[in-house]
């Protein structure tokens, strides 16, 4: 989220590695200590450079290649690059400030401030504005585009008016006062933005999904096993991502996880036996660490193992993600098998 897309060699088929390393989500992720949520280091987007062909289900190649540009200008171009960091601002920011209704009071022990963003929105604006003008037309993730990319602008200008401030540890020189001054509007920006993020999360899974099912059936009527194996493995395990991102942890069940584990280790042990091409075993062990995480957390759920006083302290200062068997640990994993993805040879 914070790095630059760069590009890669044209082999990477593009369209699936779009369709894979879309990583949505952690706006939702489940809340498992008081302050803030956990974060999953960011994952950097995908290329965007797109490559002739590669078309998603039995929609002309016109249109098709005009979807994959759009796809590509709300994901790769503007969702992907912000939105886990403007949410780990977010979290960084509540994990010390005991009270965000009263905001920092001055007697706190410990002040991590909040994370900066790499961008000022503009980037994000002009894709939209791109991917506005392409067909098909889309007019609810269009409206939902619009809302986020002025949210996105307030909060960065907001996150921005203190960062400095927390980062040289000024408030040391003014007894909290422009942190006081400056908490409201910030709270009420990160919330605007939550809200917004959610919305147009919501309508691009939307896009993402069909675009992914319909590249599957194409694949799949097409003979190229692997291909479809690898797209097929990047829907079933955003499955488990988007549970774990739609469920509080103490409402995560077991019996509702362990089904869908199962699933995505049928795909992988099917990609693991494929052996037509040569660069995937990258991509198979960041799937079998994913496999890993989720059991981790599965077990943990099904033998209601609590998290430590350290382990919450470690969930709570946005580090979840080493702590075993904890959501944001899943997502990293989530987020180093898209990664990895994007080093797959077709």
């Amino acid at each position: 989220m914070q790095q630059r897309t760069t590009s890669r060699p044209v082999f990477v088929l593009v369209f699936v590695s779009l369709v894979l390393a879309a990583t949505l989500g952690c706006a939702r992720i489940s809340e498992l200590v008081k302050k803030g949520r956990g974060e999953a280091p960011p994952v950097p987007p995908t290329p965007t450079n797109s490559q002739p062909g590669r078309t998603p289900g039995n929609i002309d190649t016109d249109q098709g290649d005009s979807l994959v540009k759009k796809t590509n200008f709300y994901i790769t171009d503007c969702y992907n690059r912000y939105s886990n960091r403007v949410t780990e601002s977010h979290n960084r920011y509540a994990s010390w400030v005991k009270n965000l209704d009263q905001g920092p009071t001055g007697k706190e022990s410990i002040v991590y401030g909040l994370y900066d963003v790499n961008g000022d929105g503009a980037d994000c604006e002009t894709a939209v504005a791109s991917a506005k003008a392409l067909e098909p037309s889309m007019p609810e993730l269009d409206e939902a585009a619009d809302k986020y990319v002025t949210a996105l602008k307030d909060v960065i200008g907001q996150i921005r008016g203190v960062y400095a401030y927390y980062e040289q540890e000024d408030y040391k020189d003014d007894n909290f006062a422009k942190g006081k001054a400056a908490h409201a509007g910030l709270m009420s920006a990160f919330k605007a933005f939550q809200g917004a993020n959610d919305a147009f999360q919501t309508e691009v899974d939307k896009l993402e999904d069909s675009v992914s099912e319909k590249e599957l059936t194409r694949l799949t009527e097409a003979g190229k096993h692997f291909d479809a194996l690898v797209v097929e493995s990047g829907i079933k395990a955003k499955k488990i991502k988007n549970y774990i991102q739609e469920h509080e942890f103490e409402a995560m069940k077991a019996d509702d996880i362990s089904p869908l584990i199962e699933d995505f280790s049928t795909t992988v042990e099917q990609l693991r036996t494929d052996d037509s091409k040569s660069m995937g075993d990258s991509y198979v062990r960041s799937c079998d660490e994913f496999t890993k995480a989720s059991k981790e957390m599965m077990r943990r759920i099904r033998d209601g193992k609590k998290f430590s006083d350290s382990e919450r302290r470690f969930i709570g200062s946005g580090a979840g993600w080493m702590v075993d068997g904890s959501p944001q640990k899943v997502i990293k994993a989530y987020n180093d098998m898209i990664q990895s993805r994007q080093f797959t040879r077709f």
